[in-house]
């Protein structure tokens, strides 16, 4: 790339105090060391950015584990991206219906990374799993609407089954599967019913897909 290498911008961030809660269950634990500084790719609009964090290591004073490791909220622990870029990624895929391809792309364009299709599909997972949980589906149960969006979208190895509460403007919830067919939208939209969601309207894309189950489930 020569002399063109963008000069890295690093922004320090220091979550080392003497006492930390361990990750499980809350008691605090006492430090026992400071971690070397790790860099952590974060999202500036036409930079190279890196959070440069430095944690602790805690001795634990409950039973969940021998000792634990502090980390930033914005960070998942282990983490090569903190939050905004995996914001980013869902952003580009649920809101602007990019494919996998399309969002590698426009953030290579806009944020200067070079991110893979194995991320932006576990960023996905993830996704799915927080929507997966039980406090998300009894928060989706107390605040819907009674209309629910129906859709998919082809992200390229896989496609994205999702629902979505347009009145209120929250995710219902996601599928990653490897077919676009009725077995794998059935299977969704049972699971989707034993949570005990009872749309009174339901919008789709027109695909014949839908009519059939939608009229069974």
């Amino acid at each position: 790339m020569g002399t063109d290498v963008p000069i890295p911008t690093l922004l320090p961030i220091h979550r080392a105090p003497r006492k930390a809660p361990c990750p499980k269950c809350g008691k605090l634990g006492k430090r026992a060391r400071k971690l070397s500084a790790r860099r952590v790719r974060t999202a500036i609009y036409k930079e190279v950015a890196y959070l440069e964090i430095t944690c602790g290591e805690y001795r634990a004073q409950c039973r969940c584990s021998k000792t634990f490791r502090s980390s930033p909220e914005q960070v998942l622990p282990r983490a090569l991206y903190d939050n905004k870029v995996r914001e980013l990624v869902l952003e580009r895929i649920l809101a602007d219906a990019m494919n996998v391809e399309q969002t590698i792309r426009s953030l290579e364009r806009e944020f200067l990374l070079e991110l893979s299709p194995g991320f932006i599909y576990d960023v996905i997972y993830d996704k799915t799993r927080q929507l997966d949980m039980a406090e998300h589906r009894r928060k989706v149960l107390d605040l819907f609407s009674g209309t629910l969006c129906i859709d998919e979208l082809h992200l390229g190895r896989f496609i994205l089954l999702l629902t979505t509460d347009p009145l209120m403007d929250i995710p219902v919830a996601f599928a990653l599967v490897d077919h676009n067919d009725q077995n794998h939208m059935g299977r969704f939209l049972r699971n989707l019913a034993k949570t005990g969601l009872a749309p009174r309207v339901v919008v789709t894309d027109g695909s014949n897909l839908y009519p059939a189950l939608l009229k069974e489930i």
